[in-house]
């Protein structure tokens, strides 16, 4: 294997899981919606009606940790809740109209993206390593079925992370910061207002819950020509993190090879003729990324 290629696709790896976030975020008016979150949506756009108890077992959410997602959803107009009209003891978790509506939206700017995002989905299989012969595998006609799949890859590898970073301690914009501070060297906390797309309020927000649960640490006058700079860094917990993510994706390469190579060669139905088209050459031009993960695959 490849290390500079692995260590490539690592870092689009993020940078595909934050622009699928924004898409996510630009459909249903939010701001950084967990993956947990997306994937529940996913689940929801292929099938209209899921139970609490599937969204359960896709998500990984504890039952509290669901209802609360719901409730978030419902209190938007996503969706209601009701009866299985199969089994009274099951709840349905049902898209209402205007859940349909963005949807429908969230599946067109799904499509875009995924049409768009050939090259570097190409780079992170070739990275990961050979990807299986696609030719006689099904494509998915629906496209919010394979972005499901990439949100299960991203909800199996923030499992990766720790306890202590887990179960709702950090957030998406959280992770995504602590990501950035651990792979860059003299992070200051203006630098992750552009890259996190928040405020610089917002940014002394995510910096101090991060610095309140232990996995970043402040530190002034460590630069000799301003006094007055701030350097953001990982604790030791912080790092371990990040680590046992980047440990949980060289696992999954085998994985994330196929997933990503379909996502290459991803096409809707009407230009299903172009699925077997080989991956896209290695040289072409893919712009910087962080390092995965965020919020998200």
């Amino acid at each position: 294997m490849d290390a500079q290629a692995l260590e490539r696709a690592m870092q689009l790896l993020g940078q595909f899981n934050d622009e699928l976030t924004q898409v996510f975020d630009s459909a249903l008016d939010q701001r950084w919606t967990e993956i947990e979150q997306m994937l529940a949506i996913s689940t929801l756009a292929s099938d209209d009606s899921v139970t609490t108890r599937r969204l359960a077992e896709v998500t990984r959410l504890n039952r509290r940790a669901v209802s609360r997602m719901i409730g978030r959803f419902r209190s938007g107009g996503l969706v209601v809740t009701r009866a299985s009209e199969i089994d009274g003891r099951v709840v349905d978790v049902v898209l209402t109209a205007r859940g349909k509506r963005e949807t429908t939206r969230l599946r067109a700017a799904a499509t875009e993206f995924i049409l768009g995002s050939s090259e570097i989905a190409s780079v992170i299989s070739k990275g990961m390593g050979p990807a299986a012969d696609l030719t006689a595998r099904p494509m998915p006609a629906d496209v919010m079925d394979l972005v499901r799949r990439i949100c299960e890859a991203g909800v199996s590898l923030v499992r990766f992370m720790p306890d202590a970073a887990t179960r709702g301690q950090l957030a998406a914009r959280q992770r995504a910061a602590l990501v950035h501070i651990a792979s860059h060297e003299g992070t200051r906390p203006n630098e992750l207002s552009s890259s996190l797309g928040v405020s610089r309020a917002g940014v002394a927000y995510i910096v101090d819950q991060l610095c309140a649960k232990g996995f970043v640490s402040r530190h002034r006058e460590a630069v000799s020509r301003d006094r007055r700079a701030v350097i953001l860094e990982a604790t030791a917990d912080g790092v371990a993190a990040v680590g046992a993510v980047l440990e949980g994706i060289a696992h999954q390469r085998e994985m994330l090879a196929d997933l990503f190579a379909e996502v290459a060669t991803w096409a809707p139905a009407p230009e299903r003729r172009f699925v077997a088209r080989p991956l896209l050459a290695g040289d072409s031009k893919v712009p910087e990324g962080p390092a995965f993960p965020q919020s998200h695959a």
